[in-house]
């Protein structure tokens, strides 16, 4: 029963792309026989809306590449919609202008079975669907400098479920480990591979900064390879003159690090202080994750002229249909 009343978040007055067409969010509602609800068939992304208030606008961060990756899970997946690049980034632009945010938001496509059968474990002959929402979005960790703890959960291999997309079901393996991290009174994970090489985060690259040097774990140590993560790769090159380098990393590393923090589209630059109760390096936020902190922070809000090519700036205006 309705009570009449708004929502404490205001998601009721939000809108979404459903089934081809912009409706109130309230009304984007799957059954519960969906094929994806069952068994995981989606793929999706995480894209962020950083709200400049100088400006009036919200710059989307590398919003095609984004989308790129989500076509390529399509591919895997036999996914079938019926959008381009092109037209993923023109309903989005469209959505965010119709829902008139007026600060940081989260951005989330989804393509997904819609079929609605079950006890049907098969990717082919099975209809698909597309679907976008965006929401208000804040710190998502809870906290600007983290303490972390090594998760007895290991990554998936790509023999398993291809660890370099965003499918939906790959996701559990992330939130078994995040809720052990968290219910041991931690703020993330850092899970580790089949070989007890070091992965991510629970939704996360990592890095480590040693003797002037940052390493961040390979592709082929079944990590996602990030955007944010590229991100900080091109400007910690281009910006600070600093040699990275992609490579298995030991978890004894990480304890003997000058610095290491995680990477992504929710998390931003978050330095890493602690892990499994022992301190890295002093215990404090080290002088280069602050540098790219505050060069990604510029860039991603749309401050940076020379990386405005990597924003798509929108304008909230008000649309009645």
């Amino acid at each position: 029963m309705s009570t009449g009343q708004s929502s404490p978040d205001g998601t009721d007055q939000l809108q979404a792309f459903f089934r081809g067409q912009y409706v109130p969010l309230s009304e984007a509602k799957v059954s519960v026989m969906t094929h994806a609800l069952h068994y995981g068939t989606g793929v999706f992304e995480g894209i962020r809306g950083n709200w400049n208030e100088e400006k009036g606008a919200i710059f989307i961060f590398r919003l095609r590449e984004h989308f790129e990756r989500l076509l390529r899970g399509c591919r895997l997946l036999m996914l079938d919609i019926p959008y381009s690049v092109d037209d993923l980034c023109e309903i989005t632009v469209e959505l965010v202008q119709r829902n008139r945010h007026q600060q940081d938001i989260y951005i989330r496509p989804l393509a997904y079975k819609s079929a609605e059968l079950i006890a049907n474990l098969k990717l082919q002959e099975l209809d698909s669907d597309f679907t976008l929402i965006t929401v208000p979005f804040g710190n998502y960790l809870g906290s600007d400098a983290l303490r972390c703890c090594t998760s007895s959960w290991r990554r998936v291999d790509d023999n398993m479920i291809p660890a370099r997309l965003k499918i939906s079901g790959i996701y559990v393996n992330s939130i078994l480990a995040k809720t052990e991290a968290t219910m041991a009174g931690f703020d993330e994970a850092i899970i580790l591979n089949q070989d007890g090489h070091v992965c991510e985060g629970s939704g996360e690259n990592i890095f480590v900064v040693s003797d002037g040097r940052l390493f961040t774990s390979s592709l082929e140590d079944n990590v996602l390879p990030g955007i944010t993560r590229d991100t900080i790769i091109q400007i910690a090159q281009r910006e600070l003159g600093l040699d990275v380098v992609e490579r298995s990393i030991d978890r004894s590393e990480l304890y003997l690090a000058d610095e290491v923090f995680l990477t992504g589209t929710a998390a931003h630059l978050t330095p890493v202080v602690q892990l499994d109760n022992r301190n890295i390096a002093d215990g404090k936020i080290g002088p280069i994750s602050g540098k790219l902190q505050k060069l990604y922070f510029d860039i991603v809000v749309g401050r940076n002229p020379k990386y405005l090519h990597w924003c798509t700036a929108v304008e909230p205006r008000l649309v009645t249909a």
